[in-house]
């Protein structure tokens, strides 16, 4: 099981993308699995490092990925009380002019993951989701 922590986190969403695709649990998939983690991870870290925190607050994420017969990666933040599960979904058969913004990203995760749960406890955030390997 990799642990990884980030402080502070704003500017830094390559690096925890590269620190994520780097750990032994993700580095071992194959690419497919690979590519598709990279993408969740990506819109996930993105929405974390832009929106989580207010400015000048000293910011952190921590990230837990275990490994058995499919990839558990744990978001873990202290930032603004944010559930990505309680907003609508898009309607994807309206054409992009008629969609309003936002919201792609989690129906993403969704699709591509095999599960995804949220909990706010001891306040913090605490993203958790599941691709079967």
């Amino acid at each position: 099981m990799s642990k990884l922590h980030f402080q502070p986190i704003k500017g830094q969403a390559r690096e925890i993308l590269g620190a994520i695709q780097k750990s032994p649990e993700i580095a071992s998939c194959n690419q497919k699995v690979a590519l598709t983690l990279r993408l969740v991870c990506e819109e996930i870290v993105m929405n974390i490092t832009s929106y989580a925190y207010l400015d000048g607050v000293d910011d952190f994420l921590d990230v837990d990925i275990q490994k058995t017969d499919r990839i558990v990666i744990r978001f873990e933040d202290g930032g603004v009380p944010f559930n990505p599960l309680s907003q609508e979904m898009p309607d994807t058969m309206l054409s992009w002019k008629k969609r309003r913004i936002g919201g792609l990203g989690i129906f993403l995760v969704r699709r591509k993951m095999d599960d995804v749960r949220y909990v706010y406890k001891n306040g913090k955030n605490v993203l958790t989701i599941e691709k079967v390997i």
